[in-house]
């Protein structure tokens, strides 16, 4: 059974169901947030095709102190708001928030994607009071949490610690604060100079309430105390929270000791990782979501992300990772089909799906990608005949997909021996006594020849070849190099066919008398 269903069978149809995931708008989206966002939308969907009530929330998390510098920001103008909450640091737009900045970006990276939570702001969490009973629960329990902090990371908390920090009234941080006191109606704060190593406190102390937006609760009780706030029952978490004294082993004893709720059902997930490096938003590492979200179909993005939640995704789009993918992707299309008895990749496959979608033929994208660069070839003509009949709507919109997806991945990640150019003029190149010789026999036999199709050539030039004992490398080079300057290329005998006759016969016979 797929992941999602399994999920939806472990609930109860009767209650009303909320999916929730959040980020932090502490810099443009790398790849691997995607992989969150995606993953509870197929959750959400599983939910529904099983007939339960669902709602889907997406948390933008602009209370966040800032407690990182991309590089894409000026310093300057920067560190000095270091520490302070994401949603009152001004970006680089005029009238925008430095996390509307990043959140509206990722919203828009989301929709490309083809998920469309709802979208809530953590800071109106907190400033419309729907955070207040679960902060006033936590200030009241100050001395449970310490303890079941203790428990399950080991690490102790003094007498006087309380799981809340309020804005600095004076210098408007809230990654420098500490509460000492909590009168119950009031807690008492210092905002410290050296509490962080990425902010420097003003030395403030002062007492105020601590409801309807003044401050924020410590993100480790603020998970599950948002659980109980919006009555979330279905969230997951990346690899990082659920190891063993993680956040989610500490969220999970919270929200049932401290805030008497029940732990949301767990959906877990790996990382999404570029040359071995775990993304982060704050460093800049690797491609960012809207890259990745422009890279590939929302389709085929949604598969990658969702198939199997629990395997490490290591993505590379400068390699062969691509067309690999849409093959993968081509064969959850068959085993929905049933041409391949595979259901949990059917299921993946369905879910992962717009509404009224029609599955068909489709071209390879590798041969795609190599057809797009043939001169003289009708893509749609050869999708037609390879299919057998003409192409259906649904079909032709996809192959155009396609096409345009491959023109984008050979302009900017394709391998070097995958791009290639058919040279206008004969190339200097060198080539050995009998490859040139082969090139010779090759231009007489293409001379004579009176229809000008791929398999065709292809076939003689494997015959040529073997009367002639030469290796295939010496052979296959010796064509690619007078076309293309380069020893290697797609199949020989299309690329040949897709070039003018007497083009290509000329070539082979100058190429064969060069120096």
């Amino acid at each position: 059974m797929f992941w999602s269903d399994e999920i939806a069978n472990k609930l109860d149809k009767k209650q009303k169901q909320l999916v929730d995931d959040a980020w932090s708008c502490s810099g443009f989206a790398h790849v691997g947030s995607l992989r969150g966002i995606i993953i509870h939308d197929i959750a959400h969907k599983a939910l529904l095709a099983d007939k339960l009530t669902s709602r889907y929330t997406f948390i933008l998390d602009d209370f966040d102190p800032m407690d990182g510098l991309p590089g894409y920001l000026d310093e300057t103008t920067y560190l000095p708001e270091m520490g302070k909450p994401l949603f009152m640091i001004d970006s680089p737009t005029a009238g925008m928030s430095l996390a509307e900045y990043f959140g509206e970006d990722f919203m828009i990276t989301s929709k490309m994607a083809g998920v469309s939570p709802e979208f809530l702001w953590s800071h109106e969490l907190y400033t419309k009071g729907t955070m207040n009973d679960v902060i006033l629960e936590a200030l009241n329990n100050a001395d449970k949490i310490r303890a079941i902090y203790k428990k399950i990371s080991g690490g102790d908390r003094a007498d006087n610690w309380f799981p809340f920090q309020p804005i600095c009234e004076k210098c408007g941080r809230v990654g420098t604060t500490t509460v000492s006191a909590w009168d119950g109606d009031k807690v008492s704060y210092i905002c410290e100079e050296d509490k962080v190593d990425w902010a420097k406190g003003c030395g403030y102390e002062g007492k105020v309430s601590p409801l309807n937006g003044s401050g924020k609760l410590y993100w480790r009780v603020e998970w599950p105390a948002r659980w109980k706030a919006l009555g979330i029952t279905v969230e997951g978490e990346g690899k990082d929270h659920w190891a063993a004294g993680g956040s989610r082993e500490m969220a999970d004893v919270l929200t049932r000791e401290v805030f008497n709720y029940p732990s949301p059902q767990d959906v877990r997930y790996d990382f999404l990782v570029i040359g071995g490096k775990k993304m982060s938003s704050s460093k800049g590492l690797g491609v960012t979501a809207r890259e990745m979200a422009e890279m590939l179909p929302k389709e085929v993005l949604k598969f990658l992300m969702a198939r199997n939640p629990k395997k490490v995704i290591e993505f590379d789009p400068n390699g062969n990772t691509i067309p690999l993918l849409f093959d993968d992707y081509d064969r959850a299309m068959s085993a929905y089909q049933g041409i391949l008895d595979f259901p949990d990749l059917a299921r993946g496959y369905e879910l992962v799906q717009e509404k009224g979608f029609e599955p068909g033929y489709r071209m390879r994208f590798s041969k795609v990608a190599l057809s797009i660069q043939m001169p003289k070839v009708d893509i749609h003509k050869d999708a037609e005949a390879e299919k057998g009949s003409k192409l259906t709507q649904s079909e032709l919109k996809n192959l155009d997909e396609r096409i345009e997806y491959a023109r984008k991945w050979l302009n900017k990640y394709a391998p070097a021996d995958f791009v290639f150019k058919i040279l206008e003029t004969e190339p200097d190149v060198e080539l050995s006594g009998i490859q040139q010789l082969f090139l010779s026999k090759l231009s007489e036999t293409f001379s004579k020849k009176k229809t000008w199709k791929g398999e065709e050539l292809h076939s003689e030039i494997h015959e040529v070849k073997k009367s002639m004992e030469i290796s295939p490398k010496d052979a296959f080079s010796a064509i690619y190099l007078s076309f293309l300057g380069k020893d290697s290329g797609p199949q020989a005998g299309w690329l040949l066919a897709s070039l003018d006759h007497e083009f290509v016969a000329t070539r082979l016979y100058n190429s064969s008398r060069s120096k």
